[in-house]
């Protein structure tokens, strides 16, 4: 197995590892909501427009550390793509394929700009 190729294993390995944990925080997080607070379901009938920023400041400001538990999986779990393309530009850049390197250092870019923007503070 060439280098090139033991890297791509590492970088699967390291996405594959990401999902599991990101999974595991966010089951944590629920179950925990689910077990230590009350009514937990019945907040749910009602939609209220939130925005993140004041969703994760009235979590600290609560202790609400389920919720942010669940959101860190979350935070990790869309953290794994930007990483998977950060990653593969570094191998396009190594193998001094500079216009996958390009293309990909586009994707980054454009995927950080399209979650920055999704994101409503």
């Amino acid at each position: 197995m060439d280098e090139l190729e033991s890297l791509e294993l590492k970088i699967s390995k390291f996405l594959r590892l990401g999902v599991i944990v990101a999974g595991i925080f966010m089951f944590v997080g629920w179950m925990a909501q689910l077990a230590f607070q009350d009514h937990s379901i019945e907040l749910l009938k009602t939609y209220h427009a939130i925005s993140l920023e004041e969703t994760l400041r009235i979590a600290i400001d609560k202790k609400q550390w389920s919720e942010l538990i669940a959101y860190l999986g979350l935070a990790i779990l869309i953290a794994l793509p930007i990483t998977r393309v950060f990653l593969t530009a570094f191998l396009f850049l190594k193998q001094k394929e500079y216009v996958l390197a390009g293309i990909a250092s586009f994707v980054l870019i454009a995927l950080i700009v399209s979650f920055t923007l999704g994101i409503e503070l």
